[in-house]
């Protein structure tokens, strides 16, 4: 089980019980995969995990905004984007938010432009 905190020494709770310990790079990159594959699977779960890494990673915020909008535009639906989004619209300022969106909505047109060219872009 993961779970991100400031001050945690590793993300996975077992390892971190027993007192081994990951340098922050590596908490870093678990938390941008553990975000990246929770948008994929349960994109109603992901704003939780949004707002617990920019908690614990206060320096690393667009860093997630990024992620998170490059993730959230290759979800199937509309409706699963905006679901998304709603998740974490509470927990970003104006211009993270506004970073957001314009992240997100040019990766949804890129992604369109691939599908309609057949992945020539």
């Amino acid at each position: 089980m993961q779970r991100f905190m400031p001050g945690m020494g590793c993300c996975r709770v077992a390892r971190e019980q027993v007192q081994l310990c990951c340098e922050r790079p590596y908490q870093l990159a678990c938390g941008i995969a553990a975000l990246a594959y929770r948008i994929e699977v349960a994109p109603e779960q992901a704003g939780r995990l949004f707002v617990s890494l920019i908690s614990t990673f206060p320096d690393r915020v667009a860093l997630f905004i990024e992620r998170a909008a490059l993730s959230c535009a290759a979800l199937p639906t509309k409706g699963e984007r905006h679901a998304f989004r709603n998740q974490i619209l509470g927990r970003l300022s104006a211009a993270d938010l506004a970073m957001f969106d314009e992240l997100m909505s040019a990766e949804w047109h890129r992604l369109r432009a691939k599908r309609i060219t057949g992945g020539a872009n």
